[in-house]
Protein backbone atom coordinates (compact mmCIF):
# COMPACT_ATOMS: atom_id res chain seq x y z
CA UNK A 1 0.00 0.00 0.00
CA UNK A 2 1.37 3.47 -0.87
CA UNK A 3 2.09 5.46 2.31
CA UNK A 4 1.51 8.88 0.74
CA UNK A 5 -1.61 10.46 -0.72
CA UNK A 6 0.30 11.89 -3.69
CA UNK A 7 1.48 8.41 -4.68
CA UNK A 8 -2.03 7.01 -4.36
CA UNK A 9 -3.47 9.82 -6.49
CA UNK A 10 -0.97 9.14 -9.25
CA UNK A 11 -1.62 5.41 -9.02
CA UNK A 12 -5.33 5.98 -9.59
CA UNK A 13 -4.59 8.52 -12.35
CA UNK A 14 -2.37 5.95 -14.06
CA UNK A 15 -5.43 3.83 -14.78
CA UNK A 16 -6.92 6.77 -16.69
CA UNK A 17 -3.64 7.58 -18.43
CA UNK A 18 -3.31 4.00 -19.62
CA UNK A 19 -6.55 4.32 -21.57
CA UNK A 20 -5.89 7.80 -22.94
CA UNK A 21 -2.19 7.62 -23.82
CA UNK A 22 -0.46 5.54 -26.48
CA UNK A 23 3.20 6.62 -26.06
CA UNK A 24 5.54 6.00 -23.16
CA UNK A 25 4.77 8.36 -20.31
CA UNK A 26 8.35 9.63 -20.23
CA UNK A 27 7.87 10.85 -23.84
CA UNK A 28 4.84 13.03 -23.07
CA UNK A 29 5.70 16.65 -23.96
CA UNK A 30 3.88 18.09 -20.96
CA UNK A 31 3.83 17.27 -17.27
CA UNK A 32 1.18 14.89 -15.94
CA UNK A 33 -1.18 16.17 -13.26
CA UNK A 34 -3.32 13.94 -11.09
CA UNK A 35 -6.24 15.64 -9.31
CA UNK A 36 -5.05 17.77 -6.40
CA UNK A 37 -1.36 17.02 -7.03
CA UNK A 38 1.76 18.84 -8.11
CA UNK A 39 2.41 18.12 -11.83
CA UNK A 40 5.17 15.58 -12.52
CA UNK A 41 6.99 14.48 -15.66
CA UNK A 42 6.39 10.97 -16.93
CA UNK A 43 9.98 10.04 -16.12
CA UNK A 44 9.17 10.61 -12.44
CA UNK A 45 6.43 7.98 -12.33
CA UNK A 46 7.19 4.66 -10.61
CA UNK A 47 9.70 2.34 -12.27
CA UNK A 48 7.07 -0.16 -13.41
CA UNK A 49 5.41 2.57 -15.50
CA UNK A 50 8.56 3.44 -17.44
CA UNK A 51 8.06 0.66 -20.01
CA UNK A 52 4.44 -0.08 -20.84
CA UNK A 53 5.30 -3.20 -22.84
CA UNK A 54 6.55 -5.13 -19.81
CA UNK A 55 4.93 -7.62 -17.48
CA UNK A 56 5.68 -5.48 -14.39
CA UNK A 57 3.60 -2.67 -15.88
CA UNK A 58 0.67 -5.01 -16.52
CA UNK A 59 0.96 -6.39 -12.98
CA UNK A 60 0.95 -2.81 -11.66
CA UNK A 61 -2.33 -2.03 -13.42
CA UNK A 62 -3.86 -5.26 -12.10
CA UNK A 63 -2.88 -4.37 -8.53
CA UNK A 64 -4.22 -0.85 -8.89
CA UNK A 65 -7.59 -2.10 -10.06
CA UNK A 66 -7.77 -4.32 -6.98
CA UNK A 67 -7.49 -1.24 -4.74
CA UNK A 68 -11.09 -0.41 -5.61
CA UNK A 69 -12.33 -3.57 -3.93
CA UNK A 70 -11.01 -2.33 -0.56
CA UNK A 71 -13.40 -0.93 2.02
CA UNK A 72 -10.80 1.63 2.99
CA UNK A 73 -7.09 2.47 2.99
CA UNK A 74 -4.91 3.83 5.78
CA UNK A 75 -2.12 6.17 4.71
CA UNK A 76 0.75 7.44 6.84
CA UNK A 77 0.17 11.08 6.01
CA UNK A 78 -1.70 14.09 7.34
CA UNK A 79 -3.93 16.74 5.83
CA UNK A 80 -1.53 19.66 6.12
CA UNK A 81 1.31 18.01 4.17
CA UNK A 82 -0.84 16.65 1.34
CA UNK A 83 -4.01 18.74 1.45
CA UNK A 84 -4.70 18.72 -2.30
CA UNK A 85 -4.20 14.97 -2.84
CA UNK A 86 -6.12 14.01 0.31
CA UNK A 87 -9.07 16.23 -0.62
CA UNK A 88 -9.06 14.79 -4.16
CA UNK A 89 -9.00 11.22 -2.86
CA UNK A 90 -11.82 11.80 -0.39
CA UNK A 91 -14.02 13.98 -2.61
CA UNK A 92 -17.61 12.81 -2.66
CA UNK A 93 -18.43 11.04 -5.90
CA UNK A 94 -14.77 10.37 -6.77
CA UNK A 95 -15.38 6.61 -6.81
CA UNK A 96 -12.24 6.03 -4.77
CA UNK A 97 -12.15 3.69 -1.77
CA UNK A 98 -12.30 5.49 1.56
CA UNK A 99 -8.90 6.92 2.49
CA UNK A 100 -7.86 7.61 6.09
CA UNK A 101 -4.76 9.78 6.68
CA UNK A 102 -3.64 8.81 10.20
CA UNK A 103 -0.06 10.10 10.28
CA UNK A 104 2.56 11.16 10.78
CA UNK A 105 3.67 7.88 12.36
CA UNK A 106 7.43 7.63 12.74
CA UNK A 107 9.79 5.26 14.48
CA UNK A 108 11.12 6.17 17.89
CA UNK A 109 14.50 5.32 19.36
CA UNK A 110 15.29 1.77 20.43
CA UNK A 111 18.06 0.12 22.40
CA UNK A 112 19.76 -0.89 19.13
CA UNK A 113 20.28 2.82 18.38
CA UNK A 114 23.06 2.85 20.93
CA UNK A 115 25.54 0.41 19.37
CA UNK A 116 29.13 1.49 18.79
CA UNK A 117 28.43 3.21 15.45
CA UNK A 118 25.45 5.06 16.88
CA UNK A 119 27.23 6.27 19.98
CA UNK A 120 30.29 7.33 17.99
CA UNK A 121 28.36 9.50 15.54
CA UNK A 122 26.19 11.06 18.26
CA UNK A 123 29.31 11.92 20.26
CA UNK A 124 30.78 13.53 17.13
CA UNK A 125 27.57 15.53 16.57
CA UNK A 126 27.74 16.81 20.15
CA UNK A 127 30.99 18.62 19.24
CA UNK A 128 29.52 20.48 16.24
CA UNK A 129 27.84 23.87 15.99
CA UNK A 130 24.02 24.13 15.80
CA UNK A 131 22.56 23.49 12.32
CA UNK A 132 26.07 23.03 10.87
CA UNK A 133 25.99 19.36 9.79
CA UNK A 134 24.52 17.84 6.62
CA UNK A 135 23.25 14.30 7.23
CA UNK A 136 23.69 12.08 4.14
CA UNK A 137 21.80 8.80 3.95
CA UNK A 138 20.01 6.85 1.23
CA UNK A 139 17.81 4.68 3.41
CA UNK A 140 18.13 1.20 4.77
CA UNK A 141 19.34 -0.29 1.49
CA UNK A 142 19.99 2.47 -1.02
CA UNK A 143 23.31 2.56 -2.85
CA UNK A 144 24.94 4.62 -5.59
CA UNK A 145 27.13 3.71 -8.55
CA UNK A 146 30.90 3.94 -8.19
CA UNK A 147 31.03 7.02 -10.43
CA UNK A 148 28.32 8.75 -8.42
CA UNK A 149 30.03 7.93 -5.13
CA UNK A 150 33.15 9.71 -6.38
CA UNK A 151 31.17 12.79 -7.43
CA UNK A 152 29.24 12.89 -4.15
CA UNK A 153 32.44 12.49 -2.12
CA UNK A 154 34.19 15.32 -3.92
CA UNK A 155 31.05 17.48 -3.81
CA UNK A 156 30.87 17.09 -0.03
CA UNK A 157 34.55 17.95 0.26
CA UNK A 158 34.24 20.93 -2.09
CA UNK A 159 31.33 22.40 -0.10
CA UNK A 160 33.50 22.90 3.00
CA UNK A 161 30.47 22.06 5.13
CA UNK A 162 30.36 19.53 7.92
CA UNK A 163 28.75 16.21 6.97
CA UNK A 164 27.78 12.88 8.48
CA UNK A 165 27.56 10.25 5.72
CA UNK A 166 26.12 6.76 6.10
CA UNK A 167 28.17 5.03 3.43
CA UNK A 168 27.67 1.77 1.54
CA UNK A 169 29.64 0.04 -1.20
CA UNK A 170 28.36 0.87 -4.70
CA UNK A 171 25.74 -0.93 -6.72
CA UNK A 172 26.89 -2.46 -9.99
CA UNK A 173 24.08 -0.75 -11.94
CA UNK A 174 21.11 1.54 -11.50
CA UNK A 175 18.76 -1.44 -11.55
CA UNK A 176 20.14 -2.92 -8.35
CA UNK A 177 20.71 0.32 -6.47
CA UNK A 178 18.56 -0.94 -3.64
CA UNK A 179 19.00 -3.82 -1.22
CA UNK A 180 22.58 -4.38 -2.33
CA UNK A 181 23.93 -3.06 0.94
CA UNK A 182 25.03 -6.46 2.22
CA UNK A 183 28.47 -6.61 0.70
CA UNK A 184 31.52 -8.36 2.09
CA UNK A 185 33.91 -5.98 0.28
CA UNK A 186 35.47 -3.20 2.36
CA UNK A 187 33.35 -0.13 1.45
CA UNK A 188 36.22 2.30 2.07
CA UNK A 189 37.94 0.96 -1.06
CA UNK A 190 35.33 2.78 -3.17
CA UNK A 191 35.97 6.26 -1.81
CA UNK A 192 38.36 8.58 -3.70
CA UNK A 193 41.99 8.24 -2.76
CA UNK A 194 42.82 10.39 0.26
CA UNK A 195 39.20 11.49 0.82
CA UNK A 196 38.92 10.24 4.40
CA UNK A 197 42.24 11.81 5.39
CA UNK A 198 41.46 15.16 3.73
CA UNK A 199 38.00 15.42 5.33
CA UNK A 200 38.74 14.00 8.79
CA UNK A 201 38.14 17.44 10.37
CA UNK A 202 35.20 18.23 8.09
CA UNK A 203 33.05 15.14 8.23
CA UNK A 204 32.38 11.68 9.51
CA UNK A 205 31.74 8.61 7.36
CA UNK A 206 30.16 5.56 9.00
CA UNK A 207 29.42 2.22 7.33
CA UNK A 208 25.95 0.87 6.55
CA UNK A 209 23.79 2.19 9.39
CA UNK A 210 23.19 5.10 11.77
CA UNK A 211 20.50 6.01 14.34
CA UNK A 212 18.54 8.28 12.02
CA UNK A 213 15.93 9.55 14.49
CA UNK A 214 18.62 10.61 16.95
CA UNK A 215 20.62 12.27 14.18
CA UNK A 216 17.70 14.23 12.72
CA UNK A 217 16.66 15.38 16.18
CA UNK A 218 20.19 16.56 17.05
CA UNK A 219 20.66 20.31 17.32
CA UNK A 220 23.79 20.27 15.13
CA UNK A 221 22.00 18.81 12.08
CA UNK A 222 20.84 21.45 9.61
CA UNK A 223 20.09 19.46 6.45
CA UNK A 224 19.27 16.00 5.17
CA UNK A 225 20.63 14.61 1.88
CA UNK A 226 17.94 11.98 1.36
CA UNK A 227 16.67 9.30 -1.02
CA UNK A 228 13.13 10.57 -0.34
CA UNK A 229 11.62 7.44 1.12
CA UNK A 230 8.34 8.45 2.75
CA UNK A 231 9.39 7.36 6.25
CA UNK A 232 12.55 9.46 6.02
CA UNK A 233 10.52 12.42 4.76
CA UNK A 234 8.16 12.25 7.73
CA UNK A 235 11.11 11.92 10.12
CA UNK A 236 12.72 14.99 8.56
CA UNK A 237 9.48 16.96 8.79
CA UNK A 238 8.89 15.95 12.40
CA UNK A 239 12.32 17.31 13.30
CA UNK A 240 12.25 20.40 11.09
CA UNK A 241 15.21 19.46 8.86
CA UNK A 242 15.13 20.68 5.20
CA UNK A 243 16.29 18.35 2.45
CA UNK A 244 18.35 17.81 -0.65
CA UNK A 245 16.27 15.29 -2.58
CA UNK A 246 18.04 12.41 -4.32
CA UNK A 247 15.44 9.77 -5.26
CA UNK A 248 16.67 6.31 -6.24
CA UNK A 249 13.66 4.24 -7.27
CA UNK A 250 9.90 3.61 -7.06
CA UNK A 251 7.71 6.44 -5.74
CA UNK A 252 10.73 8.37 -4.42
CA UNK A 253 10.86 10.53 -7.55
CA UNK A 254 7.24 11.61 -6.99
CA UNK A 255 8.10 12.36 -3.37
CA UNK A 256 11.03 14.49 -4.54
CA UNK A 257 8.72 16.55 -6.75
CA UNK A 258 6.31 17.06 -3.84
CA UNK A 259 9.15 18.25 -1.59
CA UNK A 260 10.94 20.51 -4.07
CA UNK A 261 8.10 21.92 -6.18
CA UNK A 262 5.02 21.49 -4.00
CA UNK A 263 5.97 21.97 -0.37
CA UNK A 264 9.22 23.78 -1.22
CA UNK A 265 11.15 22.25 1.66
CA UNK A 266 13.80 20.54 -0.47
CA UNK A 267 16.27 21.16 -3.29
CA UNK A 268 16.50 18.67 -6.15
CA UNK A 269 19.69 18.33 -8.20
CA UNK A 270 19.58 18.12 -11.97
CA UNK A 271 20.71 14.75 -13.32
CA UNK A 272 22.87 14.85 -16.46
CA UNK A 273 22.33 12.62 -19.47
CA UNK A 274 24.69 10.03 -18.04
CA UNK A 275 22.47 9.89 -14.91
CA UNK A 276 25.22 11.48 -12.81
CA UNK A 277 24.94 14.51 -10.55
CA UNK A 278 28.31 16.24 -10.71
CA UNK A 279 30.44 17.42 -7.80
CA UNK A 280 30.15 21.16 -8.50
CA UNK A 281 26.35 21.06 -8.48
CA UNK A 282 26.38 18.95 -5.32
CA UNK A 283 28.63 21.49 -3.61
CA UNK A 284 26.44 24.40 -4.73
CA UNK A 285 23.27 22.70 -3.49
CA UNK A 286 24.85 22.04 -0.10
CA UNK A 287 25.94 25.66 0.23
CA UNK A 288 22.48 26.85 -0.80
CA UNK A 289 20.80 24.63 1.78
CA UNK A 290 23.22 25.21 4.64
CA UNK A 291 24.10 28.88 4.29
CA UNK A 292 21.99 30.64 1.64
CA UNK A 293 18.80 32.68 1.89
CA UNK A 294 16.90 29.97 0.03
CA UNK A 295 18.02 27.50 2.66
CA UNK A 296 16.60 29.76 5.37
CA UNK A 297 13.26 29.84 3.54
CA UNK A 298 13.28 26.04 3.27
CA UNK A 299 14.01 25.79 6.99
CA UNK A 300 11.20 28.20 7.81
CA UNK A 301 8.68 26.24 5.74
CA UNK A 302 9.65 22.84 7.10
CA UNK A 303 9.38 24.16 10.66
CA UNK A 304 5.85 25.29 9.82
CA UNK A 305 5.18 21.75 8.58
CA UNK A 306 6.66 20.40 11.81
CA UNK A 307 4.17 22.43 13.81
CA UNK A 308 1.34 21.25 11.56
CA UNK A 309 2.44 17.62 11.96
CA UNK A 310 2.39 17.92 15.74
CA UNK A 311 -1.00 19.62 15.62
CA UNK A 312 -2.43 16.82 13.46
CA UNK A 313 -1.77 14.37 16.31
CA UNK A 314 -3.30 16.48 19.07
CA UNK A 315 -6.75 15.77 20.47
CA UNK A 316 -8.48 18.07 18.00
CA UNK A 317 -6.00 17.45 15.17
CA UNK A 318 -6.89 16.27 11.67
CA UNK A 319 -5.35 12.80 12.03
CA UNK A 320 -6.83 12.23 15.48
CA UNK A 321 -10.27 13.11 14.12
CA UNK A 322 -9.72 10.69 11.23
CA UNK A 323 -8.77 7.88 13.62
CA UNK A 324 -11.90 8.59 15.68
CA UNK A 325 -14.04 8.52 12.54
CA UNK A 326 -12.53 5.20 11.50
CA UNK A 327 -12.99 3.74 15.00
CA UNK A 328 -16.68 4.68 14.95
CA UNK A 329 -17.15 3.06 11.56
CA UNK A 330 -15.48 -0.14 12.70
CA UNK A 331 -17.54 -0.13 15.90
CA UNK A 332 -20.74 0.12 13.86
CA UNK A 333 -19.66 -2.84 11.73
CA UNK A 334 -19.04 -5.03 14.77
Amino acid sequence: MPPAATTLCYYFHLLKLDKETSCEYRDLPEAIQAPGCVPIHGRDLVDQAQDRSTQPYRFLLQRLNKFFSANGMLINSFLEIEKGPIEALTEEGSGNPAVYPVGPIIQTRTESDYNSNGMECLTWLDKQQPCSVLYVSFGSGGTLSQEQIVELSLGLELSNHKFLWVFRAPSSSASDAYLSAENAIDPWLFLPSGFLERTKEQGMVIPSWAPQIQILSHISVGGFFSHCGWNSILESVMHGVPLITWPLFSEQRMNAVLLSEGLKVGLRPKVHKNDIVERVQISELIKCLMEGEEGEELRKRINELKEAANSALKGDGSSTKTISLLANKLRNLA
